[in-house]
Parts: C-alpha cells; sequence; structure tokens
C-alpha cells in the first residue's frame, strides 16, 4: 500500500464511523425532529477523496454528494476498482447539535 491508500483508507473509516455514530445519537435522543431526514442526511457524504484502487497514482479531491459515505466499486471494462469517500456535514451537525445529551455538562 502507498501513502494515498492508505490515506482513503483512514479517511474512509472516519468518515464511517462519524456516519454511523450520528445515525445511532439521532435515533436515541429526542431532541431532533424529523428524525427519518437526520439519518437520510447522515448518510450522505459531501466533499472527499477518491482513488484508483489498482493504481493509486493520483488522489482526487470530490466536490459532490456520495451516499454512503464510502462508495467501492469495481468498473467492469477495466478491472479498475475505485474507492471514493466524503466527509458526513450532516453526521457532524447533528453530533453538535446533541453534544449536551452525549457529554452532559456538570451543572
Amino acid at each position: 500500500m502507498n501513502g494515498s491508500q492508505i490515506f482513503v483508507a483512514i479517511i474512509g473509516f472516519i468518515a464511517a464511523s462519524i456516519s454511523t455514530w450520528s445515525v445511532i445519537v439521532v435515533v436515541r435522543v429526542p431532541i431532533f425532529r424529523h428524525k427519518p431526514l437526520w439519518v437520510i442526511g447522515c448518510l450522505f457524504g459531501f466533499i472527499g477523496f477518491g482513488i484508483n484502487w489498482t493504481t493509486p497514482d493520483d488522489l482526487i479531491l470530490l466536490f459532490g454528494i456520495t451516499i454512503p459515505v464510502v462508495t467501492i466499486y469495481k468498473v467492469v471494462a477495466t478491472g479498475q476498482v475505485i474507492v471514493k469517500t466524503g466527509f458526513p456535514i450532516v453526521s457532524v451537525i447533528a453530533l453538535y447539535m446533541a453534544r449536551d445529551t452525549i457529554l452532559p455538562i456538570d451543572r
């Protein structure tokens, strides 16, 4: 594995972890209205990175929507494996909104 592959794998793991954690928080915390929309929003990645895993020469900065936050697919015609990951911005907003419930402040 080269540095680009390791970078995309780490970013993908972090993005998937944040997305999963925020979905659990949204479902359990009563402060969220329209929970199905929050859950769907937590599964979207917006700005991220992509790489051709079979020939990892170029690391690509992606602007767009990725659902789920980590996508891996194989191009049948060429046999290349493409890995795309997007940062879950809605998940971060949800975790920020529920911060007092997740980490209660001693008062």
